[in-house]
Order: C-alpha cells, then sequence, then structure tokens
C-alpha cells in the first residue's frame, strides 16, 4: 500500500510540470509558457533587436592635434570614458525602445584607423518578452581639420593682439614683465610673442584672452590702454563679421630711480611736494619720495594720466660719487610731524648730511660738496653712491620757480649706493620665447638683464614676485684657474661690501627647467 501512494504522488507531480509547461511552436522545446510560446532562441533568430543600429560609422579626427570631433573638438586618450562617449554619441538607433546595458572597447592595432566597440542591449518584444543581444560597432577614423588647426595654416593665426609699449630708451620694464608673466602663467593663452625695439606684441586666438592679459599687465605697471578693431570679412546676408582686435597699451615713462618734476598745480594736489623728487618704486601706483624731508606720495594710476609726470633725468645720467663723510639728523617724532602716514621707509631711509667728492675728481681737485639725502643708513665713509649732478642738468622749458629753490638747497641728489658685486651668482632667471621678422637681429639687453638683477638683489619685495633658479654646478670640466686669477678672485673676496645685497638660498627654486623632457610614458627595462 505504502508503495503504491508514493507511486501516485510521483505521477501527479509529473503531471502537473508537464501541464506547467509547453512547447515551442518553433522547435517543440518544453518552455515556459509565454506571450510568443517560443524559445529565447528562436526569438533571437527569427527577431533582431539591432536591425536600426549601424555596424559601421564614421569618426572625425583631427590630423595635427589628434582631437576628436564632439562637438567641439575634444582632446581624448586611446580607449578612455571621454572616447566611449563621443562614439556612443555617433550610434543611432540607442534609446528608449533599445536600452544600453554595456559597451566596452575591442582591442584593435594602433595604426589600423579603426575603433570596435562591443555593446550589450535589450529591447522589449512580442508582448513583454525581453530579449538581449550583443554587437559590435566600427568607427571608421576620418582626417579632418580642426578650425584652430586651419588658422595655424593660414596669415590669421590669431584674433587679438595686446601692443605693449613704453617710451624709454631701456628694456627693464619689459624684463621685469617677462618674470611676472612667468610667475603667475599669464602667457598660457598667448599664440605667439613678437619682440620689436619698441616693445612687444602678444597675440592671442580669443579677444577675452587679450582683455584678461591686458588686466593683468594694468595690475601691475600703471598702464593706459586704447582698444581698436579691422574688419576681416563680413557676411551681409547672415550679418556676420568678423575682426581682428588691437589692444595698445602704453605704460607710463617713469621707472624706478627716476628724478621727476612735479609741476606747481600738481604740487598742490600732493600736498606740497618738492619739484623735484625720487620714483622709490613702481606698481599700480607711483611712489614719489623727496629726498630732503623723506615724504612719501603715492600716485594711483587714473590720477596719473590725469595729469602725467615727465621724468628729467633717469638711471644714464647717474654720476658716481665718493662717500667722504656721514652725519644723520635728528629725526622728527610722529608725533611732530604733520602727516605722519606719508613718513614712509623709516627703518630703510633715514635723513643725513652726507660729505661726498665727484669719483671723477678724485686726484683731480679738491672739489666737495655737502648734500642731504635719504641714504642716512646705507652710506658709510668710503662707500660709493650714484647720484644726480643737478649743476648740469639742463631744465628749460619747465617752471623753474621751485626748482631753483630746491637746487639752492642741494646741488646733488644721491639715489643708489654702488654694491661692489662679484662676477658670477649662483641664481638665474627664464626668458620667454620670442619670435622677429625675418632678417632683425635679436637685442642686445645684457646691460638691462643685468641692472634688473641687480634690482632683484636689493629689494626683497620685488624678489616676491619673480621665480630665481639654482644654477647646476659645472665645474668638472672648468680648466684649472691660474696663479694670477686665483689673486685676482681674493682680492674681490676682501673688498666686498659686508652687507651687500645677496639673494638667500631659501628663496631659491631647485632647478632650472627650460625644456620638459620628462617621457609622457615609463620607459621598460633594458633589453
Amino acid at each position: 500500500m505504502g508503495m503504491k501512494r508514493q507511486h501516485d504522488s510521483a505521477m501527479q507531480d509529473a503531471g502537473l510540470s508537464m501541464a506547467a509547461s509547453v512547447l515551442c511552436c518553433s522547435c517543440g522545446v518544453p518552455i515556459v509558457p509565454n506571450q510568443a510560446m517560443r524559445c529565447a532562441q528562436c526569438l533571437k533568430s527569427e527577431v533582431s533587436i539591432v536591425e536600426g543600429i549601424p555596424r559601421q560609422v564614421v569618426l572625425q579626427q583631427c590630423r595635427s592635434c589628434n582631437r576628436y570631433l564632439k562637438p567641439p573638438w575634444t582632446a581624448c586618450e586611446p580607449e578612455s570614458r571621454e572616447l566611449l562617449g563621443i562614439c556612443l554619441k555617433r550610434i543611432k538607433g540607442l534609446g528608449k525602445e533599445v536600452r544600453l546595458i554595456d559597451a566596452s572597447f575591442i582591442w584593435t592595432e594602433e595604426h589600423s584607423k579603426r575603433v570596435k566597440v562591443k555593446l550589450t542591449v535589450q529591447k522589449e518584444v512580442e508582448n513583454s518578452s525581453v530579449l538581449q543581444q550583443t554587437m559590435v560597432v566600427e568607427f571608421q577614423i576620418v582626417n579632418q581639420q580642426c578650425d584652430d588647426c586651419k588658422k595655424s595654416f593660414t596669415p590669421h593665426t590669431f584674433n587679438a593682439i595686446a601692443q605693449v609699449r613704453q617710451k624709454v630708451t631701456h628694456r627693464r620694464t619689459f624684463l621685469y614683465l617677462e618674470q611676472l608673466i612667468m610667475k603667475h602663467n599669464a602667457h598660457n593663452k598667448v599664440v605667439s610673442l613678437k619682440e620689436s625695439r619698441e616693445g612687444l606684441d602678444f597675440h592671442f586666438a580669443q579677444r577675452s584672452h587679450a582683455q584678461h592679459f591686458v588686466d593683468f599687465i594694468s595690475s601691475w605697471v600703471p598702464t593706459r590702454t586704447r582698444n581698436s578693431k579691422h574688419l576681416l570679412t563680413h557676411d551681409a546676408n547672415s550679418n556676420v563679421y568678423q575682426y581682428k582686435y588691437t589692444m595698445a597699451c602704453d605704460i607710463c615713462p617713469i621707472c624706478a630711480d627716476d628724478l621727476v618734476f612735479v609741476p606747481r598745480g600738481h604740487s598742490a594736489l600732493l600736498s606740497g611736494a618738492d619739484p623735484l623728487m625720487l620714483c622709490q618704486r613702481v606698481t599700480n601706483s607711483i611712489r614719489l619720495i623727496s629726498p630732503l624731508t623723506l615724504r612719501v606720495h603715492n600716485i594711483p594710476t587714473p590720477e596719473y594720466w590725469k595729469r602725467p609726470l615727465d621724468p628729467v633725468c633717469t638711471r644714464a645720467h647717474l654720476t658716481e660719487f665718493i662717500v667722504l663723510n656721514v652725519e644723520l639728523l635728528k629725526q622728527e617724532t610722529p608725533a611732530e610731524t604733520s602727516q605722519p602716514s606719508q613718513r614712509g621707509g623709516r627703518s630703510r631711509f633715514a635723513l643725513a648730511d652726507v660729505e661726498i667728492a665727484r669719483a671723477a675728481d678724485l686726484g683731480v681737485n679738491d672739489d666737495r660738496l655737502v648734500v642731504r639725502t635719504h641714504l642716512g643708513n646705507m652710506l658709510k665713509p668710503g662707500q660709493r653712491a650714484y647720484g644726480y649732478d643737478l649743476r648740469s642738468v639742463n631744465i628749460s622749458g619747465l617752471d623753474t620757480a621751485g626748482v631753483e629753490e630746491q637746487m639752492q638747497r642741494t646741488d646733488v641728489i644721491l639715489v643708489r649706493k654702488l654694491y661692489k658685486r662679484r662676477k658670477g651668482r649662483a641664481w638665474d632667471v627664464q626668458r620667454l620665447d620670442k619670435d622677429r621678422d625675418e632678417g632683425e637681429k635679436p637685442l642686445n639687453d645684457e646691460a638691462d638683464m643685468e641692472a634688473m638683477k641687480q634690482d632683484l638683489e636689493e629689494d626683497p619685495e620685488m624678489r616676491r614676485h619673480v621665480n630665481m633658479f639654482k644654477k647646476e654646478a659645472n665645474n668638472k670640466n672648468k680648466p684649472s684657474s691660474t696663479a694670477a686669477e686665483a689673486a685676482d678672485e681674493d682680492d674681490g673676496e676682501e673688498e666686498d661690501d659686508e652687507d651687500g645685497p645677496e639673494v638667500p638660498l631659501a628663496e631659491l627654486l631647485e632647478g632650472m627647467v627650460l625644456v620638459d623632457e620628462t617621457p609622457t610614458v615609463p620607459a621598460g627595462p633594458s633589453e
């Protein structure tokens, strides 16, 4: 009886399973009942969900810069997510009905100009039956030139130009601007840089890049900008005009250590400034200091261009003097001065009566002068200094009423101390790559570069905005010096000033790398 019951239950379970499954109407295989009454293999053979998806697609790539057209033109690494996104956007037929499940690259030879992508898609067919299939789409890379590369092969390589000019005889300002530009990476949008005797021309691909660069220059030096545009082409039907923009930047002609003449009307606006003042520093404002009273006046850029000032003497007119005696004067206390906020440089400058003699007259005559100067803390007997000899300055054409009164108080205005420097430096600065016209010789700016390096050594505030690099020691192949050269070097070291300007090693960068030679792909082991 027990065996018969077990047999009956097994027959009932088999009957239920036979009742729950049906045979495929195409191949006769038992399947779970569905709306199509077909198995998955028969559905795949009879219904294709990838019919509307193309298997070959064209992919545009620029031959020069290797960028792909998205649009816009985009740089992508091989088999990257960015490139996969560009490829998927090129495939038509993927949407709500055909859902993309997975996508991946299939390896192809590098120079085959082919990119293969394996797709896995799903689609609902035959009344709620979901079918999934896999296919391979092949992308053919077609060379096409992008707009930027087209401009590089035509005369119109730039759309905007920033012309930086300064009406002076030296190039110290342009050399310092180069260091500021490299320090703040302001030349990353510059297409090309052209050097001329009048100044520098910076070319840009877009007008906004040029405007941003001009704003950077104006934030560091007093600049006046004039804008103009030149019509290249125009389409009257679509009302499209193409211009080439020019931004002319004029830098003020006043530089550090210049002797500036302040007219009578401008002197009243500066609270009674002296007619002749020294330019201490030029940033986004001009700082003038009186060598007789230590009063400092800052002239902002807008105020300067409303009433421009002219330099009477520049560094080319400096005369070398020898300091014979220094007598410091009693300093006024802040309570005694009428404008304590305008008294600047107390730790560096101090009023003193200095007895000097011209270096060219030493041993020829006994002509000595006692002048008042603001360099009392910096000068010592026996040292040398540069100054302007007002007895030989031509001031014709100026309002000489106040100038003559100041010249009666002092005959020489000392400007800066003359340091004894060694020939070699342990540091150097980088330069920008410049283009020149065909046949034009490069400008000789070694003297101006030496003057700028001396300013960097003497002014810590100026060094903060400049990248200085350590020089590599190349003494291995250097021939040994003779005894006479060694004696001269020893004498030079003994004559160096104790308080001579030096650049601390902490302010120098580790190395001077002009060309990045680091490989993008790490080299493998040598065979």
